[in-house]
């Protein structure tokens, strides 16, 4: 028997400010691409070592960050959200 494990998706909706609306709920456990984490712009998506920070309108999470998988992902251990 195979086993299909989905990953989570965070959602979002970009306000004509660039402002972010999370419309997911903050996953414990998520996986972000490495190509995002490099264009974090330091207001909504903020990278400080082994954590990410997303800040949007309507709530803010940070997720510790794993080390890089083979298909280029690290994996994200939600730490803190506030609504």
């Amino acid at each position: 028997m195979d086993q299909v494990l989905v990953r989570p998706l965070l959602r979002f909706a970009v306000h004509e400010d660039g402002s972010l609306e999370v419309l997911s709920p903050w996953f414990p456990l998520v996986a972000f691409s490495t190509d995002l984490l490099a264009q974090a712009d330091g207001r909504r998506i903020l990278v400080r070592g082994d954590e990410v920070t997303v800040r949007c309108a309507n709530g803010v999470a940070t997720y510790a960050l794993g080390p890089v998988d083979e298909s280029g992902l690290r994996a994200g251990r939600l730490l803190r959200a506030l609504a």
